[in-house]
């Protein structure tokens, strides 16, 4: 198991000779997917262009709001999110980097995965190196037994999620299927809730709800104990009922997953078949490193300092 480059030289991590994880790639043009992203997201060549120039319109009337205007990518990251509805993908950018003002404490110790290293070492975070039978993305979150709260604080694993999200939309592929998030809560302690105060979860749902452009597929909770559904259910009246149609339950039941997710990709603790061997969190940590660079300029974008409050005036 190690991180290796393709002709292209995109970095990938290969375990062993069949599986390997990627996270970035180029646009795709296979008929099947145009003629998917045509019927799920709205998405054709002259819709796109359409998009593209009602959306810059929009935007220039932020002229505090720094962000790359022309660039295609960026832009139809956030369309793809919102299926090319230009006035709700302007209110999620908006609200996006409106987050980075209010939410500070969020963001402004945590620019790139270098500076939570540390996280992905501990092995809470897992990318699937096969897709689901839909296409869409999986990734595991073990934020029950393995979630050290003297060594990692929620606000740098909400951090540690962000970047894998982020990470993982840089495919395009990615950006049209979505998806899937298994959040394992087996051992989950006192501990850990008393982390998962009201201001932090507040933050993950409005990231999650309004200002991350990606389609989630679906949460499928595993492990869960009586503990955790108590919390779940302080924090229920916050979600949106579009989010809460996606959250499943599965505790032990992976008959009950496997109607959800192909068992194709998982692993065999949760009922899956996937051949794939495990990797050390280490090494997800120094795949994610490779992207400072990138993440260092996404953490450049945002609204200039005080913008706001002159706003609220």
């Amino acid at each position: 198991m190690s991180i290796k480059r393709n002709e292209q030289d995109v970095p990938y991590i290969e375990l062993g000779e069949e599986f390997k994880i990627y996270v970035q790639a180029d646009e795709y043009t296979d008929p099947k997917l145009l003629a998917k992203a045509a019927a799920e997201i709205n998405e054709t060549p002259e819709r796109v262009q359409e998009a593209l120039a009602e959306l810059r319109e929009l935007l220039k009337q932020e002229p505090d709001l720094h962000i790359p205007l022309e660039d295609d990518k960026f832009l139809r990251k956030f369309l793809r999110a919102c299926k090319y509805d230009v006035q709700k993908t302007y209110q999620m950018i908006q609200f996006a980097y409106r987050m980075k003002i209010n939410g500070k404490e969020y963001y402004e110790n945590t620019p790139n995965p270098s500076s939570i290293r540390h996280v992905f070492d501990e092995g809470m975070i897992w990318y699937m190196p096969e897709r689901d039978a839909d296409g869409a993305a999986v990734c595991v979150v073990e934020v029950g037994k393995k979630w050290n709260t003297a060594k990692v604080s929620i606000i740098e694993l909400i951090a540690a999620i962000r970047f894998s999200v982020e990470a993982a939309l840089l495919d395009p592929e990615t950006q049209l299927h979505g998806m899937k998030v298994i959040f394992d809560t087996e051992g989950l302690s006192m501990a850990q809730i008393a982390q998962n105060t009201p201001k932090h979860a507040c933050m993950i749902l409005d990231w999650a709800q309004k200002a991350c452009p990606f389609r989630l597929r679906g949460v499928h909770v595993v492990n869960n104990s009586m503990l955790f559904n108590i919390l779940f259910a302080i924090f229920k009246p916050f979600i949106s009922k579009e989010l809460r149609d996606v959250i499943f339950f599965h505790n032990k039941d992976w008959k009950s997953l496997a109607k959800h997710v192909n068992p194709s990709c998982l692993r065999p603790k949760y009922g899956g078949s996937l051949a794939a061997p495990e990797y050390e969190g280490r090494l997800l940590g120094d795949f994610l490193q490779l992207y400072d660079k990138y993440f260092d300029t996404l953490d450049g974008y945002g609204y200039a300092e005080g913008s706001q409050k002159r706003k609220s005036k």
